[in-house]
Protein backbone atom coordinates (compact mmCIF):
# COMPACT_ATOMS: atom_id res chain seq x y z
CA UNK A 1 0.00 0.00 0.00
CA UNK A 2 1.22 3.58 -1.04
CA UNK A 3 2.67 5.97 2.09
CA UNK A 4 0.76 9.22 2.45
CA UNK A 5 2.14 11.47 -0.17
CA UNK A 6 2.85 15.19 1.95
CA UNK A 7 2.42 17.35 -1.14
CA UNK A 8 -1.29 15.77 -1.64
CA UNK A 9 -2.38 16.70 1.93
CA UNK A 10 -4.23 20.21 1.49
CA UNK A 11 -3.63 21.31 4.91
CA UNK A 12 -2.56 19.25 8.32
CA UNK A 13 -1.34 21.71 10.56
CA UNK A 14 -0.37 20.99 14.39
CA UNK A 15 -3.47 22.51 16.98
CA UNK A 16 -3.56 26.26 15.94
CA UNK A 17 -4.11 29.16 18.43
CA UNK A 18 -7.65 29.93 19.66
CA UNK A 19 -9.73 32.52 18.14
CA UNK A 20 -10.51 35.10 19.75
CA UNK A 21 -13.08 35.22 22.38
CA UNK A 22 -13.84 30.75 21.37
CA UNK A 23 -11.81 27.84 21.02
CA UNK A 24 -10.78 26.33 17.40
CA UNK A 25 -12.06 22.77 16.01
CA UNK A 26 -9.14 20.92 14.68
CA UNK A 27 -7.58 22.44 11.21
CA UNK A 28 -9.18 20.57 8.26
CA UNK A 29 -6.98 17.84 6.19
CA UNK A 30 -8.38 17.51 2.32
CA UNK A 31 -6.25 14.25 1.28
CA UNK A 32 -6.14 13.90 -2.45
CA UNK A 33 -3.61 13.51 -6.02
CA UNK A 34 -6.57 13.75 -8.32
CA UNK A 35 -5.33 16.84 -10.63
CA UNK A 36 -8.75 18.02 -10.75
CA UNK A 37 -8.72 19.06 -6.90
CA UNK A 38 -4.91 19.94 -7.26
CA UNK A 39 -6.65 22.74 -9.62
CA UNK A 40 -9.55 22.93 -7.02
CA UNK A 41 -6.52 23.85 -4.70
CA UNK A 42 -5.38 26.50 -6.34
CA UNK A 43 -8.63 27.94 -6.34
CA UNK A 44 -8.60 27.93 -3.35
CA UNK A 45 -5.59 29.28 -2.69
CA UNK A 46 -6.72 32.42 -4.47
CA UNK A 47 -9.85 33.05 -3.22
CA UNK A 48 -9.08 32.35 0.49
CA UNK A 49 -7.47 35.94 0.06
CA UNK A 50 -10.62 37.54 -1.44
CA UNK A 51 -13.90 38.46 1.01
CA UNK A 52 -15.81 37.25 -2.14
CA UNK A 53 -19.02 34.96 -1.12
CA UNK A 54 -18.30 31.34 -2.32
CA UNK A 55 -20.88 28.92 -2.99
CA UNK A 56 -19.42 24.93 -2.51
CA UNK A 57 -21.51 21.60 -4.66
CA UNK A 58 -20.99 18.20 -4.48
CA UNK A 59 -22.54 15.39 -3.20
CA UNK A 60 -23.21 14.98 0.24
CA UNK A 61 -20.11 12.98 2.20
CA UNK A 62 -17.56 15.16 -0.46
CA UNK A 63 -16.16 17.49 2.18
CA UNK A 64 -17.99 20.75 1.27
CA UNK A 65 -17.19 21.57 4.72
CA UNK A 66 -13.76 20.78 4.93
CA UNK A 67 -13.37 22.76 1.60
CA UNK A 68 -14.94 26.22 3.75
CA UNK A 69 -12.80 25.56 6.47
CA UNK A 70 -9.41 25.34 4.39
CA UNK A 71 -11.03 28.95 2.93
CA UNK A 72 -11.24 30.04 6.26
CA UNK A 73 -7.62 29.19 7.63
CA UNK A 74 -6.26 30.55 4.45
CA UNK A 75 -7.16 33.55 4.84
CA UNK A 76 -6.83 36.83 6.64
CA UNK A 77 -9.86 35.76 9.22
CA UNK A 78 -7.83 32.83 10.44
CA UNK A 79 -7.47 34.64 14.05
CA UNK A 80 -11.25 35.03 14.21
CA UNK A 81 -14.13 32.45 14.57
CA UNK A 82 -15.48 29.94 12.09
CA UNK A 83 -19.07 28.97 12.60
CA UNK A 84 -20.76 26.52 10.89
CA UNK A 85 -25.03 26.12 10.15
CA UNK A 86 -26.78 22.96 9.12
CA UNK A 87 -29.56 24.76 7.52
CA UNK A 88 -31.06 21.52 6.95
CA UNK A 89 -31.15 20.52 10.36
CA UNK A 90 -33.03 23.94 11.35
CA UNK A 91 -36.89 24.43 12.36
CA UNK A 92 -38.44 27.29 9.89
CA UNK A 93 -39.69 28.53 13.94
CA UNK A 94 -36.28 28.52 15.40
CA UNK A 95 -34.01 29.92 12.03
CA UNK A 96 -34.20 33.36 12.73
CA UNK A 97 -33.05 32.51 16.14
CA UNK A 98 -30.44 31.19 15.05
CA UNK A 99 -29.15 33.21 12.84
CA UNK A 100 -29.80 36.37 14.49
CA UNK A 101 -30.32 35.44 18.22
CA UNK A 102 -33.02 36.99 20.55
CA UNK A 103 -33.26 40.48 23.38
CA UNK A 104 -34.23 39.23 26.41
CA UNK A 105 -38.51 38.72 26.97
CA UNK A 106 -38.01 38.54 23.06
CA UNK A 107 -40.53 35.53 23.84
CA UNK A 108 -41.47 32.82 26.53
CA UNK A 109 -38.70 32.23 28.15
CA UNK A 110 -36.19 34.26 26.91
CA UNK A 111 -34.86 34.85 29.88
CA UNK A 112 -31.52 36.79 28.95
CA UNK A 113 -29.93 38.12 25.48
CA UNK A 114 -28.55 35.41 23.31
CA UNK A 115 -26.43 35.72 20.25
CA UNK A 116 -27.19 34.50 17.04
CA UNK A 117 -24.63 33.14 14.13
CA UNK A 118 -24.46 35.69 12.52
CA UNK A 119 -23.10 37.69 15.68
CA UNK A 120 -20.70 34.97 16.92
CA UNK A 121 -18.92 34.84 13.46
CA UNK A 122 -18.34 38.34 13.01
CA UNK A 123 -15.00 39.29 11.80
CA UNK A 124 -14.87 35.40 11.19
CA UNK A 125 -16.79 32.86 8.38
CA UNK A 126 -20.18 31.95 8.54
CA UNK A 127 -20.55 28.94 7.21
CA UNK A 128 -24.24 27.64 5.80
CA UNK A 129 -24.41 24.51 4.90
CA UNK A 130 -27.06 22.75 2.53
CA UNK A 131 -28.42 26.20 2.52
CA UNK A 132 -31.48 24.92 -0.49
CA UNK A 133 -32.83 23.32 2.63
CA UNK A 134 -33.95 26.89 4.12
CA UNK A 135 -37.30 27.67 4.04
CA UNK A 136 -38.09 30.62 0.89
CA UNK A 137 -39.17 33.29 3.58
CA UNK A 138 -36.11 32.78 6.02
CA UNK A 139 -33.86 32.60 2.49
CA UNK A 140 -35.10 36.79 2.06
CA UNK A 141 -33.81 37.51 5.27
CA UNK A 142 -30.85 35.84 5.12
CA UNK A 143 -30.19 37.75 1.74
CA UNK A 144 -30.77 40.90 3.45
CA UNK A 145 -28.70 40.37 6.60
CA UNK A 146 -25.74 39.15 3.73
CA UNK A 147 -26.83 42.05 1.54
CA UNK A 148 -26.66 44.96 4.63
CA UNK A 149 -24.34 43.22 6.58
CA UNK A 150 -26.60 44.15 9.52
CA UNK A 151 -29.71 42.53 10.92
CA UNK A 152 -32.20 42.67 14.06
CA UNK A 153 -32.16 40.53 17.19
CA UNK A 154 -35.99 38.93 17.96
CA UNK A 155 -37.53 41.49 20.16
CA UNK A 156 -35.35 44.67 19.30
CA UNK A 157 -35.50 47.54 17.39
CA UNK A 158 -31.66 48.21 16.84
CA UNK A 159 -29.46 47.15 14.05
CA UNK A 160 -26.59 44.99 14.77
CA UNK A 161 -23.69 45.53 12.17
CA UNK A 162 -21.25 42.32 11.61
CA UNK A 163 -18.37 42.17 9.53
CA UNK A 164 -18.85 38.49 8.50
CA UNK A 165 -17.37 36.27 5.39
CA UNK A 166 -20.20 33.94 3.96
CA UNK A 167 -19.70 30.70 2.69
CA UNK A 168 -22.22 27.86 1.73
CA UNK A 169 -23.03 24.96 0.03
CA UNK A 170 -25.46 22.43 -1.19
CA UNK A 171 -25.90 18.51 -2.44
CA UNK A 172 -28.41 19.76 -4.30
CA UNK A 173 -28.88 20.36 -8.30
CA UNK A 174 -28.80 24.05 -8.24
CA UNK A 175 -30.54 24.58 -11.76
CA UNK A 176 -33.02 22.54 -10.28
CA UNK A 177 -33.13 24.08 -6.98
CA UNK A 178 -33.87 27.19 -8.38
CA UNK A 179 -36.61 25.95 -10.79
CA UNK A 180 -38.74 24.17 -8.24
CA UNK A 181 -38.54 26.82 -5.68
CA UNK A 182 -36.18 25.66 -3.40
CA UNK A 183 -33.55 28.26 -3.63
CA UNK A 184 -34.20 31.96 -4.41
CA UNK A 185 -32.13 32.73 -7.50
CA UNK A 186 -31.50 36.25 -5.97
CA UNK A 187 -30.03 34.44 -2.79
CA UNK A 188 -27.87 32.38 -5.70
CA UNK A 189 -26.64 34.59 -7.08
CA UNK A 190 -25.35 36.51 -3.90
CA UNK A 191 -23.70 33.57 -2.66
CA UNK A 192 -22.25 32.26 -5.83
CA UNK A 193 -19.73 34.76 -6.54
CA UNK A 194 -17.16 32.05 -6.71
CA UNK A 195 -18.51 28.87 -7.59
CA UNK A 196 -16.54 25.84 -6.32
CA UNK A 197 -17.25 22.09 -7.37
CA UNK A 198 -16.20 19.15 -5.39
CA UNK A 199 -16.18 15.55 -7.39
CA UNK A 200 -17.68 12.58 -6.20
CA UNK A 201 -14.96 9.55 -4.72
CA UNK A 202 -15.54 7.54 -7.86
CA UNK A 203 -14.61 10.35 -10.23
CA UNK A 204 -10.95 10.48 -8.50
CA UNK A 205 -10.86 6.77 -7.70
CA UNK A 206 -6.63 7.16 -7.31
CA UNK A 207 -7.29 8.85 -4.30
CA UNK A 208 -8.66 5.61 -2.62
CA UNK A 209 -5.17 4.41 -1.80
CA UNK A 210 -4.17 7.62 -0.15
CA UNK A 211 -7.07 8.02 1.89
CA UNK A 212 -6.84 4.20 2.93
CA UNK A 213 -3.04 4.84 4.52
CA UNK A 214 -4.58 7.99 6.21
CA UNK A 215 -7.33 6.72 8.02
CA UNK A 216 -5.56 3.58 8.52
CA UNK A 217 -2.84 5.80 10.77
CA UNK A 218 -5.47 7.72 12.39
CA UNK A 219 -7.41 4.98 13.65
CA UNK A 220 -4.90 2.82 14.24
CA UNK A 221 -3.22 5.95 16.70
CA UNK A 222 -7.02 6.16 17.92
CA UNK A 223 -7.35 2.95 19.38
CA UNK A 224 -4.06 1.84 19.85
CA UNK A 225 -4.09 -0.83 17.58
CA UNK A 226 -1.84 -2.11 14.95
CA UNK A 227 -1.11 -0.74 11.54
CA UNK A 228 -2.91 -2.40 8.81
CA UNK A 229 -3.04 -3.06 5.22
CA UNK A 230 -5.79 -4.05 2.61
CA UNK A 231 -4.60 -7.05 0.97
CA UNK A 232 -4.35 -7.08 -3.32
CA UNK A 233 -8.35 -8.68 -3.41
CA UNK A 234 -9.63 -5.96 -0.74
CA UNK A 235 -8.21 -3.11 -2.67
CA UNK A 236 -9.49 -3.88 -6.40
CA UNK A 237 -12.68 -4.57 -4.07
CA UNK A 238 -12.79 -1.41 -2.80
CA UNK A 239 -11.44 0.31 -6.39
CA UNK A 240 -14.49 -1.58 -8.02
CA UNK A 241 -17.27 0.09 -5.16
CA UNK A 242 -18.80 3.66 -6.35
CA UNK A 243 -19.01 5.15 -2.78
CA UNK A 244 -21.81 6.60 -3.10
CA UNK A 245 -21.67 8.15 0.69
CA UNK A 246 -18.43 9.15 -0.68
CA UNK A 247 -15.23 10.38 2.00
CA UNK A 248 -17.79 10.27 4.81
CA UNK A 249 -18.93 6.60 3.72
CA UNK A 250 -15.37 5.68 2.67
CA UNK A 251 -13.91 6.68 6.58
CA UNK A 252 -16.73 5.00 8.16
CA UNK A 253 -15.85 2.39 6.42
CA UNK A 254 -11.76 2.63 7.69
CA UNK A 255 -13.03 2.90 11.33
CA UNK A 256 -14.96 -0.08 11.24
CA UNK A 257 -11.97 -2.25 9.67
CA UNK A 258 -9.70 -1.37 12.06
CA UNK A 259 -11.89 -1.81 14.93
CA UNK A 260 -13.35 -5.59 13.32
CA UNK A 261 -10.31 -7.03 12.00
CA UNK A 262 -7.66 -8.51 14.43
CA UNK A 263 -4.96 -9.19 11.54
CA UNK A 264 -2.08 -6.77 9.95
CA UNK A 265 -3.93 -7.59 6.72
CA UNK A 266 -7.45 -7.04 5.66
CA UNK A 267 -8.98 -9.59 3.65
CA UNK A 268 -11.98 -9.25 1.94
CA UNK A 269 -14.33 -11.19 4.09
CA UNK A 270 -13.39 -7.95 7.03
CA UNK A 271 -15.40 -5.36 4.28
CA UNK A 272 -18.91 -4.21 4.71
CA UNK A 273 -21.72 -6.59 3.35
CA UNK A 274 -22.95 -3.27 1.09
CA UNK A 275 -19.22 -3.15 -0.39
CA UNK A 276 -18.21 -7.10 -0.99
CA UNK A 277 -21.87 -7.46 -3.19
CA UNK A 278 -21.96 -4.49 -5.37
CA UNK A 279 -18.24 -5.30 -6.08
CA UNK A 280 -18.93 -8.72 -6.56
CA UNK A 281 -21.16 -8.21 -9.69
CA UNK A 282 -19.31 -5.55 -10.97
CA UNK A 283 -16.41 -7.99 -10.90
CA UNK A 284 -18.24 -10.76 -12.56
CA UNK A 285 -16.60 -9.97 -16.05
CA UNK A 286 -13.41 -9.04 -16.16
CA UNK A 287 -12.46 -6.08 -18.66
CA UNK A 288 -9.30 -5.78 -20.07
CA UNK A 289 -7.73 -2.73 -21.88
CA UNK A 290 -6.31 -3.21 -24.76
CA UNK A 291 -2.73 -2.28 -25.36
CA UNK A 292 -2.12 -3.94 -22.05
CA UNK A 293 0.64 -6.13 -21.53
CA UNK A 294 0.24 -10.24 -21.15
CA UNK A 295 1.38 -10.29 -17.57
CA UNK A 296 -0.26 -7.12 -16.91
CA UNK A 297 -3.59 -8.75 -18.13
CA UNK A 298 -2.55 -12.18 -16.14
CA UNK A 299 -2.61 -9.88 -12.95
CA UNK A 300 -5.56 -8.12 -13.79
CA UNK A 301 -7.59 -11.23 -14.52
CA UNK A 302 -6.47 -12.77 -11.25
CA UNK A 303 -6.92 -10.07 -8.83
CA UNK A 304 -10.77 -9.40 -10.29
CA UNK A 305 -11.54 -12.73 -10.15
CA UNK A 306 -10.60 -13.18 -6.94
CA UNK A 307 -12.16 -10.00 -6.03
CA UNK A 308 -16.06 -11.90 -7.60
CA UNK A 309 -14.81 -14.88 -5.68
CA UNK A 310 -15.42 -12.61 -2.05
CA UNK A 311 -11.54 -13.31 -1.43
CA UNK A 312 -12.19 -17.14 -1.33
CA UNK A 313 -8.83 -18.15 -3.17
CA UNK A 314 -9.69 -22.16 -3.31
CA UNK A 315 -12.61 -20.75 -5.43
CA UNK A 316 -10.96 -18.17 -7.31
CA UNK A 317 -8.18 -20.88 -8.20
CA UNK A 318 -10.83 -23.01 -9.34
CA UNK A 319 -12.51 -20.82 -11.47
CA UNK A 320 -8.71 -19.89 -13.06
CA UNK A 321 -8.26 -23.62 -13.71
CA UNK A 322 -4.87 -23.48 -11.64
CA UNK A 323 -3.79 -24.84 -8.50
CA UNK A 324 -3.90 -23.08 -5.16
CA UNK A 325 0.05 -22.87 -4.37
CA UNK A 326 -0.02 -21.32 -8.02
CA UNK A 327 -1.95 -18.35 -6.94
CA UNK A 328 -0.39 -17.69 -4.42
CA UNK A 329 3.22 -17.72 -5.89
CA UNK A 330 1.12 -15.59 -8.29
CA UNK A 331 -0.33 -13.35 -5.36
CA UNK A 332 3.10 -13.18 -3.69
CA UNK A 333 4.76 -12.12 -6.67
CA UNK A 334 2.27 -9.17 -6.85
CA UNK A 335 3.10 -8.21 -3.23
CA UNK A 336 0.12 -9.99 -1.10
CA UNK A 337 1.70 -11.21 1.79
CA UNK A 338 -0.89 -14.13 1.98
CA UNK A 339 -0.18 -17.40 2.75
CA UNK A 340 -1.70 -21.17 2.30
CA UNK A 341 -3.17 -21.70 5.35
Amino acid sequence: MMQTDEAAVFLQRGPAAAPAGGSRAEEPVFISKSETIRELRSRISLVARSEASVLITGESGTGKEVIARLIHYSGPRVENAFIAVNCAAMPRDVVDNELFGHEREAFTGATSKRSGCFEMADRGTLFLDEVAEMHPQSQAKLLRAIESKSFRRLGGKDEVHVDVRITAATNRDVTSSIKGGDLREDLYYRLSVIELHIPPLRERREDIPLLADYYFDSFSRKYGTRRKAFSGASTEILMAYDWPGNVREFKNMMERTVLVCPDGEVEPRYLPDRVLAVSSRRTSMVEVPVGTTLEEAGRIIILQTLASAGGNKSRAARILGISRKALYDKLRSYGDPAEEG
